[in-house]
């Protein structure tokens, strides 16, 4: 009987050890649950401070660049959709080309506005369908509407309307191809209605100070080469800086004594023009040398653009 009853004592000192064992362990579990929880509440203000000064720097962008893109939107982590702020808004993206439109879902060719230093909103007109699209066009050529005897601010600051004829503008084309590496593509119509087009698979050009100095090479293409083989590292002139070609040819462009090709040029309704009945004292017409082996014809509509020579477009699904 004694064996018996100091065998029910040692049982239950034996079970209040093991119930204090587990009772201290679950209290250290929620001391570490409750350190924890104070360093989740510490990081998630963090993180909502954060999108706050991240959706304020948005907006601000927005307002003053006029930037208007696709949002991408993610659902928040479970354990954060009662957490965030109210005035959270997702970010916007701000692009740099046509090309980065492209790849935000748009794929319809027209104006669009795009960012090329803060600050500085500039409304281009993106090519979405040439050759798989992405296209920022710089240059346009199509009916003589717009004069390109212009002097040099105005071919830096650029002149003229996106959806029409017009130069994009210098120091905003030297912005555009110094932010990577961008291949140029021009496309030529001539009067019969016969097109062509050149590729170049590297293209920038330098700031002002170096007189937006033309960098081009690896040409193929459709037409002849009478573009990068003469014209490359040559500055950009005006017929207001001295230039006696810029003046001959009535245009500005990169000219080397003077050129093979110059789509700056006077619109010759019909094409053919010469000296005598103009009154010239060189060719000035929209030209591309090797189309006729000619100065004296001139094209109806060229267009130039540009986008990143990495550029692959993405298939329909």
């Amino acid at each position: 009987m004694f064996s018996h009853c100091t065998a029910q004592g040692e049982e239950s000192v034996s079970s209040n050890s093991t119930f204090h064992q587990r009772l201290r362990s679950l209290e250290r579990r929620h001391a570490e649950a409750d350190t924890l929880l104070h360093v989740h509440a510490a990081l998630l203000y963090e993180l909502q401070v954060q999108l706050r000064n991240l959706s304020a720097t948005a907006r601000h962008m927005s307002h003053n660049t006029g930037c208007k893109v696709n949002v991408i939107r993610t659902a928040p982590p479970l354990g954060m959709r009662d957490t965030l702020p109210p005035d959270v808004q997702p970010l916007s993206f701000c692009p740099s080309d046509c090309a980065s439109l492209y790849h935000n879902g748009v794929r319809r060719s027209g104006v669009y506005t795009i960012v090329l230093s803060p600050g500085t909103a500039r409304p281009v007109y993106c090519d979405m369908e040439t050759e798989g699209g992405g296209w920022t066009v710089f240059q346009r050529r199509r009916d003589g509407s717009v004069s390109f005897n212009r002097g040099w601010s105005e071919y830096r600051d650029g002149f003229g309307e996106p959806r029409g004829e017009h130069w994009l503008g210098n120091q905003h084309l030297h912005r555009l191809s110094n932010q990577g590496h961008y291949s140029l593509r021009i496309d030529l119509q001539d009067w019969s209605h016969a097109h062509k087009h050149a590729l170049y698979h590297t293209f920038r050009i330098e700031d002002e100070d170096n007189q937006y100095r033309l960098h081009v090479s690896g040409f193929s293409g459709t037409a002849e080469d009478s573009f990068g083989w003469y014209h490359d590292l040559q500055g950009f002139s005006t017929p207001d800086t001295g230039n006696i070609c810029a003046e001959i040819s009535h245009a500005g462009w990169w000219f080397h004594q003077c050129f093979y090709a110059n789509l700056n040029g006077v619109y010759y309704k019909g094409g053919h023009y010469s000296l005598k009945a103009q009154n010239l004292l060189g060719p000035d017409g929209i030209v591309w040398f090797s189309w006729k082996d000619s100065d004296f014809y001139s094209l109806k509509a060229v267009t130039m653009m540009a986008r990143p020579h990495n550029f692959r477009p993405r298939l329909s699904p």
